[in-house]
């Protein structure tokens, strides 16, 4: 048993996974609060996992691009991990990687350093794919998603995620760097790797349910602090007034900074997918797992030209969301 738990493990991702086992009772019980609350009537299971939306055909394209990603992963595609390690070497070669023992920070301050600094650049990688027409074709095929489930995390073009890795890889390895050379002495395997706990705690309770039908607000002063599942899933409405609002992974900081945060002054009624600059949905132009890899590639190329997309039916053009 304990083998296969490791070979699953090691399947889903480990504990950078959001579906890392044991990240899945925290998430369980959060909904099953909800659940009381809301004096919901029922079977609890039948309504944390409602057959109409783990059968529907867009989770099936859900499944088959974390497959897709799951092989490219082990094939060693999205080394975000090796970048952020030569980075680090590098920026530690370059300042000479020595310092006063007594300067050293806290575990705690250092591992809420490299969560500013992931959060920071996932908010721009999240925000410039929206933004520029280029980049959005590869970002709309998780925004195509017609229903949510934590599977939904993983509905992403390969070149989205080789995109993020590469400037994730940058970023947080140069503050890895900077930390090493200026601040600490050394730096724990578990930290380098960038498993720390506010990312654990963050996986183990509220991060499954930003891709679900379970509504978790965290009211309207934490949501300035924490993006909520509630405003990840406004993020995700063809709602004209939730386009480009909560880019924000774990912290709402950024968007508040920047002017792009939506706060949930109550439940909202969401439907997600695809829409055009009226806020009506379009047509699904990622219906199976070909059109989800191929498609943006020709829309992309498409942007470049300057020119529409010659594409056949029925994969009509998604449209950036109007800012």
């Amino acid at each position: 048993m304990e083998t296969l738990l490791d070979t699953l493990s090691a399947a889903l991702g480990g504990p950078s996974s959001r579906l890392w086992p044991l990240y899945l009772p925290g998430m369980i019980l959060l909904a099953f609060y909800i659940y009381r609350k809301e004096k919901r009537s029922g079977s609890f299971l039948r309504w944390l996992f409602p057959a109409q939306m783990y059968l529907h055909k867009s989770h099936m394209v859900d499944i088959q691009l974390f497959v897709v990603s799951r092989v490219l992963n082990l094939l060693g595609l999205f080394q975000k991990i090796a970048i952020m390690s030569a980075v680090s070497a590098g920026v530690v070669g370059l300042l000479g990687g020595t310092f006063s023992p007594g300067m050293d920070l806290s575990p705690f301050m250092i591992g809420l350093l490299l969560l500013l600094a992931n959060d920071f650049s996932t908010y721009w990688i999240h925000r410039v794919h929206h933004e520029h027409p280029t980049l959005w074709p590869f970002h709309a095929v998780h925004h195509s998603a017609e229903v949510m489930t934590p599977i939904t995390v993983y509905r992403k073009h390969p070149i989205y995620d080789v995109f993020a890795a590469l400037v994730k890889g940058v970023v947080v390895g140069g503050v890895q760097g900077l930390l090493l050379s200026l601040f600490v002495s050394e730096i724990s395997i578990p930290l380098l790797l960038g498993v720390n706990a506010f990312y654990m705690i963050f996986n183990a309770f509220a991060a499954n349910l930003r891709h679900s039908h379970v509504w978790l607000s965290f009211g309207r002063v934490m949501e300035h602090i924490f993006i909520s599942p509630a405003q990840h899933q406004v993020h995700h409405s063809i709602e004209l007034k939730h386009y480009n609002k909560n880019y924000g992974e774990v912290l709402a900081i950024w968007d508040w900074m920047f002017g792009t945060l939506y706060i949930c002054a109550e439940r909202e009624d969401i439907a997600f997918g695809l829409g055009d600059k009226d806020g009506n949905r379009i047509a699904q132009p990622h219906d199976s797992l070909r059109t989800a890899l191929m498609v943006p590639i020709r829309q992309s190329l498409a942007t470049l030209r300057r020119k529409p997309a010659k594409q056949p039916d029925p994969d009509p053009a998604p449209v950036t969301p109007a800012e």
